[in-house]
């Protein structure tokens, strides 16, 4: 009991020492950064409604004490741009400041039904949409982050003949297509957007024959991977598939 006690008072002495800063409705007129951006879909149609936020973070260690300026609190307007002009204070400023920026995007708002997000329950993975900036060495200064996020459409994969041999024997599909920072060249996906996915552990046969109803980004190229270990020998395999709007695309994979 008397250890309980103690690391209930430890945790609030902890808790106690981060120190939480919000500087979000405070403006700039003078010496202003700015952070800048649009949100868009497929064929650059805007989305809104995502917010954006910038913090300022220092870590404290294990033993507490680390600090958080909330800086930034914003969203996409219905052109999909968002702008803030925010002011860098002298301790934030330079390689040699104690801390680092983190740019956060949320996208929960937006309709799951109609786009792909960072996080699509049930069965899916998450992708995280937290970028650092890990120093700024000026004011007056233009950060610019812009984003796709993907139009959701359907596809229907037929996983069948699943006779495992040995206990390590695997068979699953797995999706990968344009989401999230506008990065130039993703050779990859032939986009100028990173790559998003979904599946990992989610879509696995578990049966002799099975069918899964599978998201991909509509109007782009996808690259379908078939993940398959039969007898040890990992026999894994991507195929490339353009969904056009309204598809019927039914695809078989024999184990």
């Amino acid at each position: 009991m008397k250890n309980f006690f103690y690391f209930i008072t430890l945790s609030i002495i902890l808790t106690s020492c981060e120190k939480v800063d919000d500087d979000t409705k405070k403006g700039c007129t003078n010496d202003c950064t700015t952070l800048k951006g649009k949100f868009v879909t497929l064929n650059n149609v805007p989305v809104s409604n995502i917010k954006v936020s910038l913090k300022y973070k220092i870590w404290g260690g294990e033993l507490g004490g680390s600090y958080t300026r909330k800086i930034v609190s914003t969203q996409s307007d219905e052109n999909g741009n968002y702008n803030k002009n925010f002011y860098i204070k002298d301790t934030e400023l330079g390689n040699t400041s104690p801390g680092y920026f983190e740019i956060k995007i949320d996208d929960s708002k937006i309709d799951s039904n109609k786009y792909i997000k960072s996080y699509n329950p049930p069965g899916t993975s998450s992708i995280s949409l937290e970028y650092p900036i890990y120093s700024i060495t000026k004011r007056d200064t233009i950060i610019e982050k812009n984003f796709y996020i993907p139009k959701k459409a359907y596809i229907k994969i037929h996983l069948n003949n699943f006779l495992p041999q040995l206990a390590a024997d695997h068979f699953e599909v797995r999706t990968f297509y344009p989401f999230g920072e506008k990065i130039g060249n993703n050779t990859f996906l032939d986009s100028e957007y990173s790559t998003g996915f979904s599946g990992y552990d989610n879509w696995v046969a578990k049966n002799l024959n099975n069918v899964f109803n599978i998201f991909v980004a509509e109007g782009e190229k996808n690259i379908i991977q078939i993940i398959k270990v039969k007898n040890g020998i990992n026999l894994s395999q991507d195929y490339e598939i353009t969904v056009p709007p309204n598809n019927t695309i039914e695809l078989t994979y024999d184990f």
